[in-house]
């Protein structure tokens, strides 16, 4: 993943060579014949427009690591963050400098294989680290596991089967050292948890219970109504069994980065959503809205680059009470908030777009804005408690309660903005369609502060949340939210002009008595 961008590629399109084949017989090739891989075309950079400013070819996705050496782009930008380290000890990276970063450990990793430096795989019972071990020279206590590595690598370089050499491998590691029970156990929950890829499967359970929604408004209501709830609640179930092992694995909330963040807002969003439509006896969109936040939270979640989604907890995460309190909460408000978006496209394809509902807004709020609305209050009842609740947590870590910090910032920024969009419905100032409207633009806030100002800013004291990736795709889905607000704006007004018209052409009409 760290070289080539996935574990596994389709052979039409990784890295020439490698393309198609399991993730092991690449790292064989690292482990026992590293120096092929100088002027092989192996190491993924995606963004165009960074591979631009350094001086990489733009229309190449895989480089060798002597173009990444030779790259003086790449260098100076490394230089320049080093520099800004110098009076900054604490400056975080630029987006430009973490892909450089990343490009430079991919190098890394590579030219460790290159010295043949030992690798961790014999474990040492009760503690953490383990011995390393390489088919030239290991740690003490590892010498039969360097002979057995010889041999294995002695039988690969002649294309000898390896299984006789592999099994004595596994035995001179078992013979060094053994896990103790805890990690052993954690051990077959975190292969369990890689082989069921419950993410995967929660996708696809949540996108066909989408489809299924969609055909029940067209045909057979009920059965596919029925299976489409069915299917939602199966990925209900492999979404909680992702998030369980994953607490159970790293004994930990499941928000400690922007990864298990997505994954924690998505089921919010559902077990919200399910929650209202059983209060309101199965009417309205709730459980649909909540489907489609959960959906677009896993997809996204997806699209977070590995080094993210495995990183150590840091020390200002590690307080368990505050960790719960706060962040649990606030990841909860943006799930909330995300059902009240689904909720507001789904007014503006239907009502809107389709032409289903009245030609003219009536004095009586459809009911999908009356649950738009609900949603919102209960999401911005959260999203407050939780800024507050961030303010306690800032004054126990950082010794003050409000700095104006960034993402500080913009939390109030997205309080403000739905205060205001709660207030103009309240006094009529907003409408049906404004409302909708206001539900999916207001979204875009929490998307900046919860995504921009991490991962595009990239400055404050929130350091340990900050990554990069992803942001070709989130403009994407900004402009194309704008151009869906757009289109019906332009909709609703074309209805509303026709409705005057015809109002005005039916006043004006002869009737039988004038006639």
């Amino acid at each position: 993943m760290q070289l080539t961008g996935r574990t596994k590629w389709s052979a039409e399109r990784g890295p020439e060579g490698y393309a198609g084949l399991e993730p092991i017989d690449l790292f064989c090739v690292l482990l026992f014949e590293p120096q092929t891989l100088t002027t092989k075309q192996l190491i993924a950079e995606e963004n165009r427009p960074f591979k631009k400013r350094v001086g990489l070819d733009e229309t190449r996705k895989f480089f060798t690591p002597a173009e990444i050496m030779a790259c003086r782009g790449l260098m100076s930008t490394l230089q320049s963050f080093e520099d800004r380290r110098q009076t900054d000890s604490g400056a975080p990276p630029s987006p430009d400098e973490t892909r450089a970063l990343d490009l430079m450990g991919a190098l890394g990793a590579i030219a460790s294989f290159q010295r043949a430096d030992p690798i961790a795989i014999v474990p040492r019972p009760g503690l953490e680290t383990y011995l390393r071990a390489g088919t030239v020279s290991g740690d003490p206590g590892t010498e039969q596991v360097v002979m057995a590595l010889a041999h294995l690598k002695a039988a690969y370089l002649a294309g000898q089967p390896m299984q006789e050499q592999a099994r004595a491998l596994v035995q001179a590691i078992d013979a060094a050292g053994t896990l103790d029970p805890a990690h052993a156990s954690n051990m077959k929950l975190e292969l369990f948890y890689n082989d069921h890829a419950p993410w995967r499967k929660t996708a696809l359970l949540y996108g066909l219970a989408i489809v299924l929604f969609g055909l029940s408004t067209l045909m057979l209501r009920k059965p596919l109504r029925i299976a489409a709830v069915l299917v939602g609640l199966g990925g209900v179930v492999e979404h909680v069994l992702g998030i369980g092992l994953r607490v159970a694995i790293l004994d930990r909330a499941p928000v400690s980065n922007t990864y298990e963040s997505l994954l924690w807002m998505g089921l919010v969003g559902i077990v919200i959503g399910l929650i209202a439509q059983l209060i309101n006896r199965g009417r309205g969109w709730y459980l649909f809205a909540g489907v489609g936040a959960a959906f677009v939270s896993v997809l996204f979640a997806g699209m977070v680059p590995l080094q993210d989604q495995t990183n150590a907890l840091p020390a200002v995460l590690r307080s368990n009470y505050w960790l719960t309190l706060h962040v649990l909460t606030i990841v909860a408000s943006y799930g909330v908030l995300a059902v009240a978006s689904v909720l507001g496209h789904v007014y503006l394809v239907r009502n809107v777009l389709l032409g289903k509902g009245p030609k003219v807004e009536m004095a009586q709020s459809d009911p999908i804005i009356r649950q738009t609305y609900r949603t919102i209050q209960v999401g911005l009842l959260l999203l407050t408690a939780g800024t507050i609740l961030g303010g306690v947590w800032a004054a126990d870590s950082w010794g003050r309660f409000w700095g104006w910090d960034p993402k500080e910032t913009w939390a109030l920024i997205s309080i403000v903005i739905y205060f205001t969009v709660l207030h103009a419905r309240h006094i009529r100032w907003l409408k049906d369609f404004g409302l909708a409207a206001s539900a999916v633009l207001a979204f875009t806030a929490i998307v900046w502060t919860f995504y921009g100002v991490n991962y595009v800013m990239a400055t404050g004291l929130h350091s340990y949340g900050f990554g990069s990736g992803g942001e070709l795709w989130v403009g994407v889905w900004a402009v194309a939210e704008l151009a869906l607000l757009g289109v019906c704006w332009l909709r609703a007004r074309g209805r509303r002009q026709l409705s005057v018209v015809q109002d005005h052409a039916t006043q004006g009409a002869p009737t039988a008595a004038t006639t």
